[in-house]
């Protein structure tokens, strides 16, 4: 896997962090600050999971003819990278909420 989708993706997730924990201080003034950023930054990642257990359920009752005996490694492979994907959008919508939350602060 080339590495700059690794820092693509941590990108956009900040960018979507920034951007929704300032959706939220609009549309949700009477949270904490803290809750907005939890929120804005669990978002993505929530995405993500859904995106990677869907992926894992087609290939799961997908008919694949011969090739049933590679279900496992594809399943194995996809569950590797959409975790990794999901944990780093957790961490990159974290950055962005709290450098949003921090630069409305002052």
């Amino acid at each position: 896997m080339n590495w700059t989708l690794v820092l693509v993706g941590f990108a956009l997730s900040v960018l979507m962090g920034t951007a929704l924990v300032s959706l939220l201080v609009t549309v949700r003034p009477e949270w904490s600050a803290r809750r907005r950023r939890i929120t804005a930054a669990s978002i993505l990642p929530a995405i993500t999971a859904l995106a990677t257990l869907l992926g894992i359920l087609i290939i799961a009752t997908a008919n694949h003819g011969e090739s049933e005996h590679m279900e496992d490694l594809a399943i194995a492979a996809l569950f590797t990278i959409g975790g990794g994907f999901t944990l780093l959008a957790w961490v990159g919508g974290l950055v962005g909420a709290t450098l949003a939350s921090r630069r409305q602060a002052k």
